[in-house]
């Protein structure tokens, strides 16, 4: 029997069908008991499983402490700091996204107070340097823990996990 080969685009076409297909009872059943929908920034029910998630962040934590060379004490220092750094972001991520949404209507609204503008652009740029500032303690902090190496290393990661992931063609977040 001959294996039938699909391009890319077919595959995900095939995995939106399967997914709305499949998830269209369960969507209705939640759009029934919430009548009010919670609005953009909330997050929305994931395909993946806790467990499934912890796996694979297993997964990935080994991969990159054999590539980078760590000892078990950096890779677990390294953890802790990047838990941190996701527990801190979470609320101020929340924020940030409500705070441009809200932005965006007072833009799209024809009568919308200067005042009330202003106010909201100051609450997105004061989040975003929380963010800005908060991403860079933590690459100090990282890279505090890692040789001159393995930051090299590190950095050469994050620049492949940006194309491959965010088609951000080699740009680094940190």
């Amino acid at each position: 029997m001959r294996a039938i080969r699909l391009k890319w685009h077919q595959w995900a076409v095939a995995v939106v069908l399967a997914a709305t297909i499949g998830g269209s009872t369960v969507v209705l059943a939640q759009a029934q008991q919430a009548p009010a929908a919670a609005g953009i920034c909330t997050r929305p029910e994931r395909f993946l499983t806790t467990d499934d998630r912890v796996a694979i962040a297993r997964v990935i934590r080994e991969r990159v402490k054999q590539k980078l060379g760590l000892s078990d004490q950096q890779a677990e220092q390294i953890r802790g700091i990047l838990q941190s750094w996701q527990g801190e972001t979470r609320a101020d991520m929340q924020a940030l996204c409500e705070a441009r949404v809200e932005l965006g209507q007072l833009l799209a609204s024809q009568g919308s107070d200067p005042a009330a503008l202003k106010a909201v652009a100051e609450r997105v740029k004061a989040v975003q340097g929380r963010l800005v500032d908060r991403r860079i303690e933590t690459a100090i902090a990282l890279k505090a823990q890692l040789t001159d190496e393995q930051w090299a290393k590190w950095v050469e990661l994050r620049k492949a996990m940006g194309q491959r992931w965010m088609g951000r063609r080699g740009q680094s977040r940190l």
